[in-house]
Formats: C-alpha cells, structure tokens, sequence
C-alpha cells in the first residue's frame, strides 16, 4: 500500500512541475519582423529580429512605477523599471546587441491589438555614433499586429513616455522619425 501511495505522490509531483512549466511557456510570446537599419548609400541590409515577450506589464506593475517615482524620485524610478525585464529584442544572424525589455503592454484594438514595448535608448546604425539625449532615454516599439497574427510595427530610437493613472504606458514624445518594422508577425 505505502508503495502504490509514493507511486501516486511521485506522479502528482511530475504533473504538477510539468504545469508550472507550461504555464510559464504559454505566457511567454514571440514576434519575428523585419528592419531596415540606415538608409541612402551606406545602408545595411535589412536585420531580422526576434522579439520575445516573457510577460506583458500589468496596470497594477504601471501605478507602482508612478508611486515609486513620486515617492523616491527619477533615479528609483528608473531602476525600478530596469528590474522589470519583461523580454528581450535579438538580433538574428549578423551584428547586433541584444535589448532588454522594460514594459511592454497589449491593448486590444478593432482589427486585432497593439503592442508597446520599451527598453533603453539605442542605435540600431552599426558603424555610427549615437548621442544619447538624456530627454528621451527609451527606446520605443509600437507593433499594430490583426487577428490573423501579422502585421507592421515602428521603432521610435529616443522617445519619452508617460505613464497614466489607469496603468497604461504612452509615448509622450520622440527626437526623430521612427524606423518601419516590415513583416511583423507573430511566431507559434
């Protein structure tokens, strides 16, 4: 008897780490998308990315970030943030740094949803400098992705966003023109 027991409870083991397991896979989502780093003579072939989304930032994690910097300031506020790391931007094949996400959010929409991510201010130029402006110090990424898993998306290289009180992020304003991402799609 005390056999079959350690049999059964073994089991129940097992099944219970494969579910913690899954669960963590299927909250985890990738995109894949096309970008065109520089433009004019000395441009580069286009770089494909992979973007992975561990867990999409909740309006809850939002208002505590808006507590923290009214609370303790600019400098809490950004490592706050910094903790989050919510994914990651890979480059695939070729040169490329990988980026670490900040935020990112999922907003439903009519014809499908809307991704925002952010992560640190960064150049995708290889081969260029990159002054960093401390007024816009976020990379942001906006994917407009239908039903059918496809889509497009742009990068925003120096932005600055906002963070409203009912836990939405936005990009209050950007330094220069958004980089198009072409073929977005959604990766199973």
């Amino acid at each position: 008897m005390k056999k079959i027991d350690a049999k059964r409870y073994s089991v129940w083991i097992v099944v219970a780490v494969c579910m913690s397991l899954s669960a963590s896979l299927w909250s985890q989502e990738e995109f894949r998308a096309r970008l065109l780093p520089g433009q004019g003579p000395s441009a580069q072939q286009a770089k494909k990315l992979r973007i992975l989304v561990d867990s999409y930032t909740s309006d809850e994690e939002v208002i505590h970030l808006i507590e923290v910097f009214n609370k303790s300031g600019y400098e809490q506020f950004r490592s706050t943030l910094r903790g989050m790391n919510k994914g990651a931007i890979h480059p695939i094949g070729g040169r490329g740094t990988k980026l670490i996400l900040l935020a990112a959010q999922n907003i439903q929409t009519e014809k499908g949803r809307q991704i925002i991510l952010v992560a640190e201010s960064y150049s995708w130029n290889i081969g260029t400098s990159f002054s960093f402006d401390q007024r816009f110090p976020f990379m942001v990424i906006k994917l407009d992705i239908n039903n059918k898993g496809k889509g497009k998306g742009k990068i925003y290289l120096s932005a600055r966003i906002k963070l409203t009180s009912k836990g939405k992020i936005e990009m209050e304003s950007y330094s220069s023109a958004p980089k198009q991402l072409w073929g977005v799609s959604t990766k199973k």
